[in-house]
């Protein structure tokens, strides 16, 4: 009971120091289609966004993508681009809004893998200090310890907030690995379908070129034949 109560009590106060928020999804966006989704953000908070298209049906790997601030001021705008990464720091409380846009094409959908992550500013600071070895000052109620015994049966006392620092970078390194991983697989499903998309239109092209040949020497058979035929004829009128 008391180890559950103490990795609780570390949990939290990993909870206190990170606040994050992330998602990634992929988005098949229409013809002539806009399609937008919102993320709540707070001032002094650190705005990633990055997007990706995996799949144009045929057509150009584009797509338009627009951050727009709760106040309704553009903040980015990427005009028919394949991909790009945008950080910026977010000066507003409220609703972001990310858009994809996809009205100048008529005839092509897009799929388009988007990652969006907010995070705090201080905790950032908070991590690089304590990787350089500067204490930062955190007010906190009380001071929890972790209490274990070693081999010699000595005790031995271990700060909470010490274990909740390592586990907050090792969190963020697991999170920042995720999304390494998943911006690896969108350039791999992408790869896949522009591979895809090669092979269609070789497919494509030798089927014209198989039945092609196939018609012209069906063609120059029956020519011949009916060349042999007319020559059969005027042989027999002949005698």
């Amino acid at each position: 009971m008391y180890i559950l109560i103490s990795l609780l009590l570390i949990l939290r106060a990993c909870a206190a120091q990170v606040t994050t928020y992330e998602t990634d999804m992929n988005f098949r966006v229409e013809a002539g289609d806009r399609t937008c989704f919102f993320e709540k953000g707070k001032a002094g908070q650190i705005l990633e966004a990055s997007y990706q298209v995996i799949d144009g049906q045929h057509g150009d790997l584009d797509i338009s993508f627009d951050i727009v601030a709760p106040d309704g001021q553009v903040l980015a705008s990427d005009y028919k681009q394949p991909y790009n990464s945008l950080i910026m720091e977010l000066e507003q409380d409220g609703d972001y809004v990310f858009c994809l846009d996809n009205t100048f094409s008529r005839m092509n959908s897009k799929l388009v893998f988007v990652y969006v992550m907010i995070e705090d500013k201080v905790a950032e600071i908070i991590d690089k200090a304590t990787e350089q070895g500067v204490n930062v000052d955190v007010e906190q109620e009380e001071v929890l310890e972790w209490t274990g015994t070693l081999p010699n049966g000595e005790v031995y006392y271990m700060e909470v907030a010490h274990i909740a620092d390592s586990l907050t970078r090792t969190l963020k390194h697991v999170v920042r690995a995720r999304h390494l991983l998943d911006m690896y697989g969108a350039s791999r499903s992408r790869d896949i379908y522009a591979a895809f998309e090669d092979t269609f239109i070789v497919d494509l092209w030798s089927a014209f070129q198989i039945t092609f040949m196939c018609a012209v020497g069906m063609l120059q058979v029956y020519m011949i034949k009916k060349l042999f035929n007319k020559s059969t004829k005027n042989v027999h009128s002949f005698y």
